[in-house]
C-alpha cells in the first residue's frame, strides 16, 4: 500500500513522474514545508499546475466507486511512486480545484472561541441552505462533517473528500465506509448505503451551530469533544443536547428543536427533515402573508392558509390568530407569533397563556394571573 513517505518524495521532485498532467509543483509554506493534510484513507496536496492551484488527492488503498464519483477527475495511473531507488508503480489520483477558505470547523471554533453569536448564525444560514440542497437531492455525500466543508472568501460552503458518496447507481451495494462516528447515527451500518444518509449529520451540525448562535459558552463546557457540542453514542443522555433543546425552546426555535430532537430517533433517516430545513431557510417572499390557521397532525401543532404552509407541525400547542398574534408552545415555553411565523413576545414561565383581547393576553402562573400586553409588560388583575 501507498504509504505519506512515498507520495512525499515523489512529490517533491515530480518532474518526469506524472503520466498526462505535465509538470507540477509542490506548494509549500514560507518555511518550504509541503501543504497538504492526511486522513485515514488518503492524502490531499496543494499543487501548482499551469499557473493554477490544484488539490491533488492520493490514496493509501485502493477505493471503490471513485470513477463514478469523480468523473474526469480520477486520472488512472497517473503519479509514480518509488518504492526503493530503482523500482516503483503507478497510482491513480483524484485532480480537483484548490478552495482558497478555511474549514467550518475552524471558522466555527474562532466564532465560538470570541463569542460571535452573529458570525455563528451566519455559519448556520449557510450550512443550512447547502444541508437543504444536498437533502432534496437524489445524492448523499457520506461522510458530512465540518472538516469536510470549506468556507470560501465570500462565505460559500463547498463540500470536499467525497470517497464515501453515495449516487443513484449504487443502490444494492455497501457502503465502502461508515463516515466520521462523531457525526453519524450509531445504528448506521454498512448495510445503510442510500440517499438519506446525510440527514443525521445535517441536522445535527445544524442543530449544534443554531445553539452555539443562541448561547455560545455552549463551546465553552463541550467544544473539546471529537465531534461538534453533542455525541451521538450518549444522544439521549447528552447533557449538550439538552441545554440546545431549552435554548431552542426559550427562543421560540420550533424548527430547530424539532430538528433537534429528532437526533434521538432510533433511525438514521429523519422523519420531515427536509421540510422543516425549507421552512427554516426560505426566503421572504415566500413565506404566506394571509391569515394562518392552526392544524394538529400527530399530535403536533402547525400553522396553514389559503396560500400554503406557514409553520409544519412542530408546535406542543397552537392557538388562533387574534389581533395580529397567536400563542405557540414548545418545550414548555410560550410565546407569540405573527402571521409570518416570526417570534415577537416571549412569555414569562407560565402553565397557560390565552389569546389577545383589547390589547392584552391572560398569563396565568402557579401562583396567579396577569395581563400582558403587546410589548410583554405584565400587569396585576
Amino acid at each position: 500500500m501507498p504509504s505519506l513517505r512515498q507520495y512525499l518524495f515523489s512529490l517533491s521532485d515530480p518532474h518526469g513522474l506524472t503520466r498526462s498532467l505535465g509538470e507540477i509543483e509542490l506548494c509549500r509554506t514560507a518555511t518550504g514545508a509541503p501543504l497538504y493534510s492526511v486522513g485515514n484513507t488518503a492524502a490531499v496536496f496543494r499543487i501548482l499546475h499551469h499557473g493554477r492551484q490544484r488539490a491533488l488527492r492520493c490514496y493509501f488503498r485502493p477505493r471503490p466507486n471513485l470513477e463514478a464519483i469523480y468523473g474526469k477527475a480520477l486520472l488512472h495511473e497517473e503519479l509514480f511512486l518509488y518504492d526503493t531507488p530503482e523500482s516503483g508503480c503507478w497510482v491513480d489520483v483524484v485532480l480537483t480545484d484548490w478552495i482558497e477558505g478555511v474549514s467550518l470547523s475552524e471558522a466555527i471554533h474562532t466564532a465560538a472561541r470570541a463569542h460571535d453569536r452573529e458570525a455563528l448564525l451566519r455559519l448556520a444560514k449557510r450550512f443550512d441552505q447547502l444541508a437543504c440542497k444536498l437533502l432534496a437531492d437524489n445524492w448523499a455525500h457520506g461522510d458530512l462533517k465540518p472538516d469536510n466543508m470549506i468556507l470560501d472568501q465570500e462565505g460559500n460552503l463547498h463540500l470536499i473528500d467525497r470517497d464515501a458518496t453515495f449516487l443513484p447507481a449504487f443502490c444494492g451495494m455497501t457502503s465502502p465506509e461508515l463516515g466520521t462516528a462523531a457525526f453519524q447515527h450509531p445504528a448506521r451500518t454498512a448495510e445503510d448505503f442510500n440517499e438519506r444518509l446525510d440527514d443525521y449529520p445535517a441536522a445535527l451540525i445544524s442543530s449544534a451551530l443554531h445553539a452555539l448562535a443562541l448561547d455560545p459558552t455552549l463551546y465553552d463546557r463541550y467544544g473539546e469533544r471529537d465531534g461538534l457540542l453533542f455525541d451521538p453514542r450518549k444522544i439521549h443522555q447528552d447533557p449538550a443536547l439538552q441545554e440546545a433543546l431549552e435554548c431552542f425552546a426559550r427562543a421560540g426555535e420550533a424548527l430547530s428543536y424539532r430538528i433537534a430532537q429528532g437526533l434521538q430517533r432510533p433511525v438514521f433517516a429523519q422523519r420531515d427533515l427536509l421540510q422543516l430545513f425549507r421552512t427554516l431557510t426560505r426566503d421572504e417572499e415566500s413565506i404566506p402573508h394571509s391569515l394562518p390557521t392552526p392544524f394538529v397532525e400527530l399530535g403536533r401543532w402547525g400553522y396553514g392558509s389559503v396560500q400554503g404552509l406557514l409553520t409544519p407541525p412542530v408546535y406542543d400547542w397552537a392557538c388562533d390568530f387574534s389581533e395580529g398574534l397567536a400563542a405557540v408552545s414548545i418545550g414548555g415555553h410560550w410565546h407569540f407569533i405573527d402571521i409570518t411565523g416570526s417570534v415577537i413576545l416571549h412569555c414569562p414561565p407560565c402553565q397557560s397563556v390565552s389569546s389577545f383581547f383589547n390589547g392584552f393576553a391572560t398569563i396565568t402562573t402557579d401562583e396567579k394571573r396577569y395581563k400582558m400586553d403587546k410589548e410583554g409588560k405584565l400587569f396585576d388583575f
